[in-house]
Formats: C-alpha cells, structure tokens, sequence
C-alpha cells in the first residue's frame, strides 16, 4: 500500500479529515508532527516525531528513510510547514515541490512578490522597528493560524511597547511583518489553481469583523453584498490570478483574504495555501453550492490529480452566512446546547461544537462555536443567527 505523509504542527492541519480521505483511496497515512503524544497519531499508520523548530531536513528524511516508507504524496494544510512541505516533495519527487510555492512561504516574501509585478502599493516591513507608517498591523511573517499574535499600532510608543512585550512573553524570535493598517471592509476568497490560473469559490464579506482585536466576528456571508466589496474582490482576483500565473502554480488551494475601501483600494491581507478555517464554515458552504469536499479537493492536489469541471463564476444563490463565537476569558468551555437543538432551527445548515475547549491564550481567536445558514437575504440571516444565539447556552470555568 502506498504512503502518504501528513504534515501536523500542534495536533492541527486537518489531520482526521486528510486520513478518512486517503483511507477512502486505499492509501497508507504516515504521520509526522512534533508531538509525541499526537492526538492523532492513533489515526494514522505510522507516526514519525520531528521538531520542526529545532531538527534539520536531513533528521527528518533520515527517519523516513529509515522505516523504509517511500512516500507517494505529502499532505499539508499549515502555513508555518510551507517550506518543509515543499522540501519533502522535492526530495521524494511528488507533487508540490515546484519552486514557485516558495513565494508563499512567508507574508514578506508575498508582499515582495506582489510589489514586483506591479500589484501592490501597501507600505510594509520586514523589520517592524524601522516603520515609519501608522497605524500598522504587526504580526508573525510565517505563523498565520486564528490571527496568532495580530496586533494594531497607533504610533512608533506602542509599537515598540508590543515588541518588548513579545520578548518578554517568550516570542521575541518570531519573525514579523509590519504593514500599512488599511481600513475598509475584510473578506476572503476561496478556490483551486490549476495550471496557474486561480479559480475563485466562494467570496465571504465580513461584515462584523472585530477591527479591534483583527478577529473575525459575527456574521459573515457570500456573496458580498457591497459594491466595493464585490469590486474588491475580483480586483484581488485578477491580482492574484497573475501572481500564480508567474509562479507558475499548479494543483494547489488557496483561501486568501484581503480590505477593500469604498473609495476603490483593495488590498492583500495574506494568502495562505489550503482552504479557509472548519470554524468559519466556508468547507460546508463550497459543499453547499459547488458539491465540492474541499479536503478531498486538497488530496486529490496532493496526488496531483486534481481536474476542476465545471467551475464557473462564483455562484450568487443561495446566500450563505456563518455566525462564530469566541470566548473571552481563559478556562474551559462548557456547552450546554446540544448540536441537534440548533440544527433544529430555521435556515442552519451546519454546526460546530467544540465542547471543553480549553482557552490558554488571547492573543489569538478562541472560536468554539459556529454556526453555517442559508437565507434569501443577509437580514434574514441577521434575523435566524439571533434566534440561535438566543438559544445557545454555555460558560466558562476557569
């Protein structure tokens, strides 16, 4: 039987659904990931334990190598494991390993890109203590997952102040970015490419995006309902339609997620290589209009077999939102609704419960519920998310 690796980097990376899909083809999941005790090693064949902090590639292919597994595809869906995901292929000569994803392997890295091909004019920085521009977004450069460690600076004082505070919590040696604090409208656009040309999905305007702490909010919904959102986002499109042109990327998914004003700028937030997060519903939508299993898609492009029909433009019927929740406090979440009340309700088409989800951090986005609807309008969305919300029962304990 054929082997495949999964990529995982603190249990996460869509393990569990990436193994029930190669299972499902008669392949042989082999996990590596830098936790001995990885959840999700019960799932798979074979773990193979790697610091991918700390290791160098040749330990890893060394391990590999010596279990005598000849991998036949790797799968990854961790933006932080890019590179390595890259190397891997490389070196074994699967899919995924071309050059041109290397672009992709840090915000600076795109931001550079995209300034070399004339498709962005955002001020940034690889070095956040020289920006000269306020207010800017400071955040890590290759750990992008739930707005890890996202924070706005109003002037060069609290910006200086974030960066002793990230030394002193233990973060001081992530590399960063800074950039130009765009306002406007967020939103994200989800699709495969295929022969360099990228295929857009599904466009989800975040109409409640948390401005503040730059966490999604409250509801969010496809199609974009503003005008300059809906410009924004095939002006994006088209951007990034040419950098996958020039990269030359084949057999890849990309969720991307960019700011459009309603003066007419639109910007690239970050471009990240697999689908949108299980927490913002965007899988059950694409599911829901196209009939599309997103991680069956991102297998089949780990195999290189991936052969879109059908796509077209993006769909404007049904609309479809999705409402999160996010808690506030550390402790563990203790959730007294069940699943099958809520999906007792008019227009939810899906739900995610994460009951007993330990909060440890706030500098990142602690969803741990979610709900996907569909409507004929966004106010009735607005009308069912409240009948949801005011039925939803849980707590905190510390």
């Amino acid at each position: 039987m054929e082997s495949v690796l999964v990529l995982s980097w603190k249990a996460i990376g869509n393990v569990p659904a990436a193994v029930k899909e190669l299972r499902a083809r008669d392949l042989r999941p082999v996990l590596v990931s830098n936790l001995p005790d990885d959840p999700n090693a019960r799932l798979c064949d074979e773990h193979v334990v790697f610091d991918w902090d700390g290791e160098e590639f040749s330990a890893l292919t060394a391990q590999i190598d010596e279990r005598g597994i000849t991998p036949t595809a790797v799968v990854s869906m961790i933006e932080k494991l890019i590179e390595w995901h890259i190397a891997l292929a490389a070196h074994y000569g699967v899919p995924g390993g071309d050059a041109g994803r290397t672009a992709l392997a840090s915000k600076t890295l795109v931001r550079e890109r995209m300034r070399s091909l004339g498709l962005s004019d955002i001020r940034f920085s690889g070095d956040p203590r020289s920006v000269d521009f306020f207010p800017a977004i400071v955040k890590p450069a290759r750990e992008s997952a739930a707005s890890y460690l996202v924070k706005r600076v109003e002037d060069r004082a609290e910006l200086l102040a974030h960066l002793k505070h990230l030394e002193e919590s233990g973060a001081g040696g992530l590399e960063l970015i800074a950039e130009e604090y765009l306002p406007g409208t967020e939103f994200s656009v989800d699709g495969p490419v295929v022969d360099g040309r990228y295929h857009p999905l599904l466009a989800v305007e975040k109409a409640d995006h948390d401005d503040a702490k730059h966490h999604d909010a409250g509801l969010s919904f496809h199609p974009p309902q503003h005008s300059h959102v809906r410009a924004g986002v095939r002006d994006l499109c088209e951007a990034i339609n040419t950098l996958c042109a020039d990269r030359g990327l084949d057999q890849i998914w990309l969720h991307i997620e960019g700011r459009s004003t309603p003066d007419g700028r639109t910007e690239l937030i970050e471009i990240n290589p697999r689908p949108g997060g299980h927490h913002t519903g965007i899988p059950t939508a694409i599911r829901e209009l196209y009939g599309i299993d997103v991680i069956a898609a991102n297998v089949s492009m780990a195999l290189g077999e991936y052969a879109p029909q059908g796509l077209g433009p993006l769909r404007e019927q049904p609309i479809i939102g999705n409402v999160e929740m996010e808690a506030e406090e550390l402790g563990t979440v203790q959730v007294v609704t069940t699943e099958a009340e809520l999906l007792a309700l008019p227009g939810v088409i899906d739900v995610r419960v994460s009951d007993g989800y330990r909060v440890t951090s706030l500098s990142q986005e602690n969803f741990f519920f979610s709900l996907t609807m569909t409507a004929d309008s966004v106010e009735q969305l607005r009308e069912q998310a409240a009948r949801v919300l005011d039925s939803f029962e849980y707590r905190v304990k510390p």
